[in-house]
């Protein structure tokens, strides 16, 4: 059994580096494996890279787009043979596969486990996808059920058998079929009898050229007689037809004048009249119902108006009623907030008392001429929030400026302690020991040193297993090296004459048998035409002419009777045979030429013999070359072909070459480290001499020690001599920060007598500038100035609004007072708001009744409108009805209803007749339809029919005597040029072979076909024979499983010399499989498919069965069936089935929990 382990996609596709690990196979557990992943995850490139794996990657593969094709790598863990396989395969014509070291392997090693299958062949008949399965179907629909067709295909994965029996039987039908006469041989028979018949045809003497001349003038002239006869009589003939043919229409166009001579009197209106009477109907009764309901709501309108009476007084007065309304607002308002804007004021009033106590003016008459400018006060504010930070920049300066004289001494002693330690260092010593650390750094000898002990036993190792691959030969590496072998540029001569020699045997052999073939077949025809001709060939001739001169001799001689008569009975039979020959010249010249044909021919295969003896002599020279080159004590070659033996030098030559690359690298390697160990020892001296110091023992250190130690003290020397450098660089920063602090101070003082001026300057002027001392007090009249100006302004505000409201309120009484007054009434003061809010009441009351009677009236005139418009169409429609009335001369529109339907049968009528006149007058070829009929007026259609039959009949003879005549004319034709032609038999009996040989070619052609599908037939029956037992059980079972019992299984029907499969319903029906659905079908296929897996696993170890998402379109109940008989087969052998639907995986662990689930990451 052969399964996959593991798969790596190493670089290959989209993959870098990635594995699929399916982990060793569980006994007593089936081993069904699940890919998943989602779209484009990768898993048919995962399928390919196990094909290619296994027969190598394509050349032109479409997964070389993200890894060059030099890089591209697949690998795997393969089981077989009891063993685990690791193996690489690697895209490059030789040497593709490989192990886990990198190392070439034959590809044999799989040819064992794959047993000669190909890459097509396992994807026929070892995986399957959506496209396979329908392919199947389609091939169950064309094979009819044939059982044997069907087994196979399912085992070997051909899904298209029966097209290719099926295009062999039709290709073989094409050549010849019994009886047929459209078959290629068919055809090609009919020309040589052509052919045969031509020839007798123009074989015939000059003599009868002039007869010939003859006839030709007097078939032509009868032909074309013959012609002008039929060209007469199919004239008439259709003349009396076209004349039969319009007789019915005149009848139809006599019967229409009669019709229309009913409606002549009929006026003609306008053809749209019968399309707008119903409309005009219609709208007679609209127009008169809109009328009567358009009056009615003009009176209710009228009525309603005159009901709804109007205060117009008080509308006069509605301008200066919506001013009040405004008025009212503010009275309401004065009403409710001025005892509040009194008690503010009187609030505002006692703030304003306590501020000038603040500001120390208590008595202050008029406070507004406390209040300073603001930009005075600005100044001042400004002033008084720079001063801290001036007064603190001062402080901070100074004393930053005595912490940076402070840390100027201390950096000052710090460099002058370091100075001094660092100057007892030895610059010589430490010079040294840096150039002997880098010398031991750059050449790394402790690494090199280590690398080299141990690669030594590896290369001791590597150089014995290359001298034991030499077996049986044995020896050192100087014997070997001594050995002469072939070079390599006579080896590759030796390679490329061996094919060549090989081909040119294989050539000259072949063409020595098709000489020899040529030989057999002309002397057989040969000897046909003698027994066919009856000894006229020229050495029975000859023969007979010898006997002739002897009998003759002798005759002479005695001259008796007797020798007369024998002369005599020579003579005539010499005379025959002269006659016979002149007879059959044509025979006597084929024999001729085949006796010539025959000599050259023998002479060919004597010279080709010799060619053949020569390659042979020289085959066995370069044998014989290639055994001297080998030394004799080798024992290489051995009795094997001439090609194997080259082989064999070849690769024993690359194991000398081998061997002896892995003995000097040995020595190399032992002559490296002998160096190296040298050059440790002399660094390891120049070290010790230099790290020697009193107390300390440092002869037996070893050299890394010795190193560390050396660094150890440069490492010291460096640090002190950075602290050195540090402490310098700190004693420049302390120098100039202490220039900086010191400047920073001398600003800082300048600054604060900068502030003191401004501030004596802001003052000047105030009725403050007393407390310039004091910046805190200052700030706090500042303070209370600005709220004293902000409670002055506030107390203005306040006198100014109520002020305005006391006025506000004055007025709306006085406006209220006059309005009443135009009413004639008087306001009583106590209830002003209560009058305001009655006189609003009776405005707002006064306005609705007014838009209330004003709707009404607009709604009347939209009424009035719509009548009058109403009124013009209904005079407009009165104008047309009086037209259309007038015209038609009737009482109402209900007969002129009536008339206008007669006047539109008589325009119909009329127009077909007009077409009628135009087709009798086509039909009769005549110029108008008056000419028409006066033809047919006299015409007899009895008479007219009988001459229409007759002549008829006629022509008929007309036409065959036509062409017999026309045959005659040709055939002299071909006679006279026949005889113009001295080459025509020579030709036409060149063609006549030619046809011969294609019929003998398509007659082999016919017989390979005919016996391959007869053997093809015989394979397939045998088939079903050896596996319709168990291969039927097999897939009845699969089938009713995946059917989930739709059908219970499978069975066979005999149909003449063939088996056709059936399903078995379960109610006890039976369906043939061409007969069932398209979906029934690829379920049979894929039962098929898994009946012929485990037939196969059955007979011979098993590899892995691999399905691409085939339950596309199945339901779940059928997929559930279909991965059981996927755990079935897992029994078997390994089964993978890569899909990218989830609840496939989950449906899969319900079959069978056991089942291991593999998820490529998109």
């Amino acid at each position: 059994m052969m399964r996959i382990s593991r798969l790596d996609l190493i670089r290959y596709g989209k993959f870098t580096d990635y594995s699929i690990d399916f982990g060793a196979r569980i006994e007593g557990q089936p081993d069904l494996h699940i890919v998943y992943g989602l779209n484009e995850a990768g898993k048919t490139t995962a399928l390919s890279a196990y094909l290619d794996l296994l027969f190598g990657i394509e050349q032109q593969t479409r997964y070389g787009f993200l890894h060059p094709y030099a890089t591209m790598e697949i690998g795997a863990a393969l089981e077989f043979g009891g063993d685990v396989h690791e193996l690489r395969r690697v895209k490059q014509r030789t040497n593709a596969l490989r192990d886990a070291g990198g190392q070439p392997v034959n590809e044999a090693l799989l040819g064992t486990p794959l047993a000669g299958l190909t890459r097509d062949a396992y994807r026929m008949m070892f995986s399957l996808d959506d496209e396979t399965l329908e392919k199947g179907g389609e091939a169950i629909l064309e094979s009819k059920g044939d059982l044997g067709e069907l087994l196979f295909s399912a085992s070997a994965g051909l899904a298209d058998l029966s097209r290719t029996l099926e295009a062999i039987d039709a290709q073989a039908d094409a050549i010849f079929r019994k009886r047929a006469s459209k078959t290629r041989i068919a055809e090609l028979k009919r020309s040589l009898d052509e052919k045969k018949a031509e020839r007798e045809r123009i074989d015939v003497q000059a003599s009868a050229h002039a007869r010939l001349v003859a006839e030709l003038r007097q078939a032509g002239a009868a032909y074309e007689e013959a012609l002008a006869a039929l060209g007469a009589a199919k004239a008439r003939h259709a003349e009396i037809g076209r004349l039969i043919d319009a007789a019915p229409l005149a009848d139809e166009y006599a019967g229409l004048d009669e019709e229309l001579a009913q409606l002549q009197d009929l006026p003609r209106p306008p053809t749209h009249w019968a399309a707008d009477l119903p409309h005009l109907m219609a709208d007679d009764t609209r127009l008169q119902t809109r009328l009567m309901d358009l009056d009615g709501r003009i009176d209710a309108l009228d009525t309603d108006v005159a009901a709804i009476a109007v205060d117009e007084t008080i509308l006069s007065l509605g301008d200066r009623l919506e001013r009040l309304g405004d008025a009212a607002g503010r009275y309401r308002g004065a009403e409710d907030d001025l005892p509040k804007r009194r008690a503010s004021l009187d609030d505002v009033e006692a703030r304003t008392g306590v501020l000038l106590r603040a500001l120390g003016r208590p008595d202050e008459s008029e406070a507004e001429r406390l209040l300073v400018p603001a930009a005075v006060i600005g100044s001042l504010r400004d002033l008084i929030e720079r001063r801290s930070g001036i007064v603190g920049s001062d402080a901070s300066a100074s004393e930053e400026l005595a912490t940076a004289t402070m840390a100027l001494e201390r950096a000052r002693e710090n460099r002058d302690r370091l100075a001094g330690r660092a100057s007892s260092d030895d610059a010589p010593r430490l010079a040294s020991l840096r150039a002997i650390l880098g010398r031991l750094r750059q050449g790394d000898l402790s690494a090199r040193l280590r690398l080299a002990e141990r690669e030594l036993p590896r290369l001791q190792r590597a150089a014995d297993e290359a001298f034991a691959a030499l077996s049986p030969w044995t020896g050192d590496a100087a014997l070997l090296k001594a050995l002469v072998m072939p070079d390599a540029a006579r080896l590759e001569e030796w390679r490329r004459a061996l094919p060549l020699l090989e081909s040119r045997k294989a050539a000259e052999t072949q063409r020595l048998r098709e000489l020899a073939e040529q030989e057999h077949e002309q002397a057989a025809r040969l000897a046909a035409l003698r027994g066919e001709a009856g000894g006229i060939d020229d050495a029975s001739a000859g023969d007979l002419r010898a006997e002739r001169d002897a009998a003759w001799d002798r005759h002479r001689a005695a001259m008796d009777k007797e020798t007369a008569a024998a002369f005599e009975a020579r003579m005539r039979a010499d005379d025959a045979l002269g006659g016979l020959r002149l007879a059959r010249a044509s025979e006597l010249a084929e024999m001729r030429g085949l006796a010539a044909t025959l000599s050259v021919t023998r002479s060919a295969i004597e010279r080709q013999q010799a060619q053949l003896a020569q390659t042979e002599a020289q085959w066995q020279a370069m044998e014989t070359a290639v055994r001297d080159a080998v030394p004799p004590t080798l024992a290489i070659l051995g009795d094997v072909p001439l090609a194997r033996q080259l082989a064999r030098i070849e690769r024993w030559s690359a194991l000398r070459e081998k061997a002896l690359a892995a003995q000097e690298g040995l020595r190399a390697a032992q002559d490296e480290a002998a160096t190296i160990r040298q050059e440790v020892s002399q660094e390891r001296a120049r070290l010790a001499q230099l790290l020697s110091a009193p107390g300390v023992a440092i002869d037996d250190l070893p050299l890394d020690a010795l190193v560390e130690m050396a660094d150890a003290a440069l490492a010291g020397a460096t640090e002190r001599i950075k602290a050195l450098e540090a402490a310098e660089a700190a004693l420049r920063e302390r120098a100039d920060e202490l220039a900086t602090r010191r400047h920073k101070a001398e600003r800082a003082r300048a600054d604060l007598d900068t502030w003191r001026a401004s501030w004596e300057a802001a003052l000047a002027g105030t009725w403050f500038a007393d407390r310039r001392e004091d910046p805190a007090a200052v700030r706090g009249i500042l303070d209370a100035l600005g709220e004293l100006a902000a409670v002055l302004d506030k107390r203005a505000e306040l006198r100014h609004r109520a002020e305005a409201m006391e006025r506000d309120r004055g007025a709306f009484a006085d406006e209220l007072a006059a309005l009443l007054a135009v009413l004639g009434e008087t306001l009583d003061a106590g209830a002003v708001l209560p009058t305001a809010e009655a006189l609003a009441q009776r405005y707002r009351q006064a306005m609705a009744d007014w838009e209330r009677r004003k709707a009404k009236e607009v709604e009347r005139e939209g009424l009035v409108e719509q009548r009058r418009k109403l009124g013009e169409e209904r005079a407009l429609h009165a104008a047309r009805k009086v037209e259309i009335l007038t015209f038609l001369d009737v009482p109402d529109l209900l007969a002129a209803s009536q008339a206008l339907d007669q006047c539109v049968t008589r325009d119909r009528l009329e127009a077909d007749r007009r077409k009628l006149a135009t087709r009798i007058a086509a039909q009769m070829q005549a110029g108008s339809i008056e000419e028409a009929l006066g033809r047919l007026g006299g015409l007899d259609r009895d008479a007219a029919s009988r001459e229409l039959n007759e002549r008829a009949i006629g022509i008929e003879n007309l036409d065959e005597r036509a062409r017999e005549l026309f045959a005659a004319r040709t055939t002299a034709e071909n006679k006279l040029i026949a005889i113009g032609g001295d080459d025509a038999v020579a030709r036409i009996e060149a063609e006549r072979r030619t046809l011969l040989l294609d019929i003998e070619d398509l007659a082999l052609t016919y017989l390979r076909l005919k016996t391959g599908a007869l053997m093809a037939s015989q394979a397939l029956r045998a088939y079903r024979e050896r596996h319709r037992s168990a291969m039927m059980n097999r897939a009845s079972e699969a089938f009713r499983l995946i059917t989930r019992g739709a059908y219970s299984g499978l069975a066979t029907r005999q149909d003449k010399d063939r088996e056709t499969l059936i399903g078995l319903a379960q109610g006890g029906g039976s369906k043939l499989a061409s007969d069932m659905s398209k979906g029934t079908r690829f379920q049979l296929y894929l039962a098929l498919r898994v009946a012929g897996y485990e037939e196969f696993a059955a007979v011979r170890p098993s590899v892995p069965f691999i399905t691409d998402d085939i339950m596309e379109t199945f339901d779940e109940p059928r997929s559930e069936e279909v991965l059981r008989l996927f755990v079935r087969m897992a029994g078997s052998g390994q089964v993978i089935y890569l899909t990218h639907h989830r609840h496939l995986c989950d449906l899969a662990r319900q079959v069978h929990p056991g089942v291991r689930i593999h998820e490529i990451p998109s």
